[in-house]
């Protein structure tokens, strides 16, 4: 089977729709034919020139990372500085890049639910599912085979789909209504207009005021029984994420339910207040942030490389179970630009 890039890329739209990123954000495929073979992927968080170095020694044709290289327009690319260099060695050397990141964060299974099934959590959950992104559609066809209309709204995902006679029609005419995510919308119509489902028939569109099942921020989740103390609960952060030290405030006696948001994800403080958490685990809160008048619930900074880089492994699981012919390697390379000294107070300051 021949695979090309836009296949890989179309396969992540799927899951982490482009129109669910934020507004600064850039993602996608960034550098690249988007019809160049792909047959070796490296799946990585941020591109570095030594990524970029590894792509090449491991004979990769396609970077996935979660962070984008290029965010603002750039009027050249030349080998003089940093960014320049990195996409510089991706042209030269064939290797194409696409970035999945706010989206992928938005997403189900994205970022967030990555680090909450590393921590251990159950029953999985949105923490901010606030995206108007679900609409009803209503389609009246002449159409009679009702089993393959069904079958193709449910390929783009519709939920609630059914359908019935319309009564008093010289001919006889089914409604089929649905609930879907926006950014299905279009490519469901394209579909029923290549199927000939919309000759002598309607296809309408309304926006619906209940949230998307399929887009939000942040996750809640569970640890069962009595859940864990506060010293358990830092201990299993610890290891799991191989994070020497976290910087947390405030108090929690047992900790069972549980907030996470990938990320700079601090903003969502107040909801999983809201939400009845013991525990909200981010990255980059700032000082007056820790500031919390909330009594049994901890606010945990395991850091933005750390609260994410799960996120390789399991890209590059998804990767290779949706792509079963190709290759797909997780860089060995750490790419966190922050390091932490811890001093060892048993050793001999003159050894």
């Amino acid at each position: 089977m021949n695979t090309q890039v836009q296949h890989i890329s179309t396969f992540l739209d799927q899951w982490a729709p482009p129109s669910t990123k934020l507004d600064y954000d850039n993602v996608g495929l960034l550098v690249g034919d988007p019809k160049q073979p792909a047959s070796r992927i490296l799946t990585c968080l941020d591109i570095t020139l030594e990524v970029v170095e590894e792509a090449i020694d491991r004979n990769c044709d396609l970077i996935v990372a979660h962070h984008p290289l290029i965010f603002k327009s750039i009027d050249r690319i030349n080998p003089t500085n940093e960014q320049g260099k990195i996409i510089f060695e991706l042209i030269k050397n064939d290797i194409a890049l696409i970035a999945a990141h706010t989206n992928l964060d938005a997403a189900l299974d994205g970022v967030s639910f990555v680090l909450a099934k590393n921590l251990g959590l159950k029953n999985l959950k949105f923490l901010d599912n606030s995206y108007h992104v679900s609409r009803k559609i209503v389609l009246t066809t002449s159409h009679s085979d009702s089993e393959s209309v069904l079958k193709l709204l449910n390929y783009y995902s519709a939920e609630e789909a059914h359908y019935y006679k319309v009564e008093g029609r010289k001919q006889d005419q089914h409604t089929y209504e649905a609930i879907m995510d926006q950014h299905n919308v279009g490519a469901l119509k394209k579909e029923l207009k290549k199927n000939g489902l919309l000759h002598r028939g309607s296809f309408q569109v309304m926006e619906v005021a209940s949230p998307s099942n399929n887009v939000g921020m942040g996750v809640v989740g569970f640890y069962r029984d009595k859940g864990l103390t506060q010293q358990e609960f830092l201990e299993v952060i610890s290891n799991v994420l191989n994070v020497p030290a976290i910087r947390f405030s405030g108090t929690a006696d047992r900790i069972k339910k549980v907030a996470v948001c990938g990320g700079a994800g601090v903003s969502l403080a107040k909801q999983a207040i809201a939400e009845g958490t013991q525990a909200f685990v981010t990255a980059d809160i700032k000082y007056h942030d820790y500031f919390t008048d909330t009594k049994n619930f901890l606010l945990v900074d395991v850091g933005h490389y750390e609260s994410e880089v799960p996120m390789v492994a399991a890209l590059q699981q998804e990767l290779s179970e949706a792509f079963e012919h190709l290759e797909v390697l997780e860089t060995q390379v750490t790419t966190n630009p922050m390091q932490v000294f811890i001093p060892d107070h048993n050793r001999n300051p003159q050894e």
